[in-house]
């Protein structure tokens, strides 16, 4: 996300040549010389390279040598299609006791769209409150359970530094125990995931080919679960996403794409934010699956002058919200 920030520099240089050149001619031959030393600066610069793939390391594809899915095709999926993957959709709330508007849009767009067995909601507090988690537990047929775990503080004996973190370790673990489908907390789904059930493991990939987290649908026998935890063995606290995404694309996938069936577009877990709160009609956002909605990151993606207007988006004014995830959130918060 660093290009979005690219043009606070070039401001900063106006700002400055604009208070030199009060003082006179050297004033603004010394702005000049800055802003010609910053265009070098920049020019110089590199832009971030895609991280290369990391070693195939064989013994890491020991552990699965024996499973139910050796010589599972992830193309064409389990024979005559038949579903090898639990109807439940699951959701992480470390440390939320108050489940947010957006979240309750997510899980009511789950249920709508999927109509699953039962969602159960993992979490580390003691109890759910505000109006949206009442909204939830009224809404007619809604099967919702809430686990209590505990948010894990290592991984393989080194210490988890960060909420985000944990939560991506536990959401593999999650996927280990019980199978079924994992959505992030903002993670909209448009439309049935049944199509992917009948694989061994279905994930999305950005437009690098790393691993999307916020969409995941597993057996929970997949081999690439177990693999994806053993890669935390080499657990780096201040990459952000490495663990997560990066690391077991490089380390996993690009060595043996076929263990998931990788779907590059329609899990929506590239920047859509554009689309989703900057344009009045984009009807495009039907055809995807799920589309992961950013709402955390919304501060600095979308324009100053909407972000003015609507700071918080809620049950109120999402009424008379013009952009498109205003229609995506009328569409099932208000489902009855």
């Amino acid at each position: 996300m660093w290009k979005i920030h690219i043009w606070k520099g070039p401001q900063r240089m106006l700002m400055m040549m604009k208070r030199y050149t009060r003082v006179g001619g050297a004033g603004v031959l010394l702005a000049l010389g800055i802003l010609l030393l910053y265009v070098i600066f920049w020019c110089s610069r590199k832009e971030p390279q895609p991280l290369q793939r990391l070693s195939y390391r064989p013994e890491l594809f020991d552990i699965v040598k024996e499973s139910i899915f050796t010589g599972f095709n992830n193309e064409t999926g389990s024979k005559n299609g038949e579903y090898i993957i639990p109807n439940i959709i699951h959701f992480l709330f470390f440390g939320e006791s108050r489940i947010s508007y957006v979240a309750a849009v997510c899980v009511l767009a789950a249920f709508k769209n999927q109509h699953p067995e039962k969602i159960l909601v993992h979490t580390d507090v003691d109890s759910f409150r505000g109006p949206h988690w009442e909204k939830l537990k009224n809404t007619p047929n809604l099967t919702i359970e809430v686990h209590k775990i505990q948010m894990p503080n290592e991984i393989f004996g080194q210490k988890i530094n960060h909420v985000w973190h944990a939560g991506d370790v536990t959401r593999i673990k999650i996927l280990m125990d019980y199978g079924g489908i994992f959505l992030d907390n903002d993670s909209y789904l448009v439309r049935s995931l049944d199509c992917f059930r009948k694989y061994e493991m279905a994930l999305g990939l950005d437009e690098n080919g790393y691993i999307g987290t916020q969409v995941l649908v597993a057996h929970k026998e997949a081999r690439f679960l177990r693999l994806w935890l053993e890669t935390y063995r080499e657990y780096y606290p201040d990459l952000w996403y490495f663990n997560a995404g990066q690391k077991p694309a490089l380390e996993i996938l690009w060595h043996k794409p076929e263990l998931v069936h990788s779907v590059r577009t329609l899990f929506g877990v590239h920047d859509l934010s554009q689309e989703l709160y900057r344009q009045y009609n984009w009807k495009e956002w039907r055809n995807y699956h799920t589309i992961h909605l950013l709402i955390r990151h919304r501060h600095y993606l979308d324009s100053w002058w909407n972000f003015y207007w609507w700071p918080e988006l809620n049950e109120i004014n999402i009424h008379d919200y013009p952009m498109t995830f205003g229609q995506m959130a009328r569409d099932v918060y208000d489902f009855k």
